[in-house]
């Protein structure tokens, strides 16, 4: 009746790619900052204030 309607399973992998490659984004980031030293923390958290 309808087979006009076809399921393409070839971009399923579609959505785990863009997970994936947010997770990466998002845990290097966290990384990033966990390894960040105190002094470079501070100098950043003064950053937007400073004139």
């Amino acid at each position: 009746m309808y087979k006009r309607i076809i399921y393409d399973s070839a971009l399923d992998w579609v959505p785990y790619l863009a997970f994936g490659i947010t997770a990466a984004v998002f845990l290097t980031f966290v990384v990033r900052a966990f390894k960040l030293r105190k002094d470079s923390a501070d100098k950043l958290s003064r950053l937007p204030l400073d004139d």
